[in-house]
Order: structure tokens, then sequence, then C-alpha cells
């Protein structure tokens, strides 16, 4: 996957994006929307509403991936609030081996064309896993 106009704060448990001149810290200033797929396109959408610095310019920032091959959404704990799921936990890099252990699928470095699916945790322990061939990050 490449990410084409923003980074990671860094590789594994991450709760910063660094694009568009801002950093985007979506488990402080974030609350999560959605993830959507456009079967038309092959592609997929996650949402955040954001306060903070970002927001003097943009209310919100979207993750768009092009080329979508993967997409797992996990269960939740149930014994905690729905509201849980708003907020991220982390975002970070993992080898694309879905069936391995997350923390054995984290490298603390990864080469430039190295191959990686994106893992979003969120507070509830529910999980998204999304590869594709492109992801670009925009505000509104």
């Amino acid at each position: 996957m490449k990410l084409l106009n923003f980074e990671l704060a860094a590789p594994s448990f991450a709760i910063e994006l660094i694009g568009l001149d801002f950093v985007w810290d979506l488990h402080n200033a974030g609350k999560f929307l959605d993830v959507s797929v456009t079967a038309e396109n092959n592609a997929a959408l996650m949402k955040w509403t954001v306060s903070g610095h970002p927001a003097a310019k943009h209310s919100g920032c979207s993750l768009i991936f092009a080329g979508l091959k993967l997409l797992v959404v996990s269960d939740r704990d149930h014994d905690l609030p729905l509201s849980e799921d708003l907020c991220l936990s982390s975002i970070s890099k993992v080898v694309p081996e879905p069936r391995a252990e997350v923390p054995l699928r984290m490298k603390p470095q990864w080469n430039e064309n190295e191959a990686f699916h994106l893992l979003f945790q969120f507070q509830s322990g529910r999980s998204i896993e999304i590869a594709a061939k492109t992801v670009e990050l925009v505000g509104w």
C-alpha cells in the first residue's frame, strides 16, 4: 500500500497522521464517523470529525483507499459503551498476514517498498484492518 500524501507519526500504535500541513490527532481530537465501501470503484472511505488545530481549516478528514484489497472489521467488547467505537486507540502498519497475532505483525521500522496493511484499533476493542493499492488523506 502506498500512503500518498501523509504519514503515520509512528509505524506502530500511532494516534496521529501527518499531512495536509497539519498533525491530525485522531485519538484526542478526532471522532470516528464511519467506514464505507463503494463497489463500483472498489474503494473504501474512513471518516472522522476533528477539533483542535486542523479544525481551524477543516471540520474533518477522510482516508480514501483506492484499489481495495482487504477490509476486515472485528468484533468489539460488548460490555463497553458504543461511544468507545468513536475513539481511535491506534493505527499501525502490520505485516500482511491476518492469521498471525497482531503484536507479531508489527515492526519498529519499515522499508520504503515493503508491503503492509493498516490496522485501526478502537477503544471498544474493535479493529479495522485494511489493504489497498493507495490511501489518500483528504480534509473537509
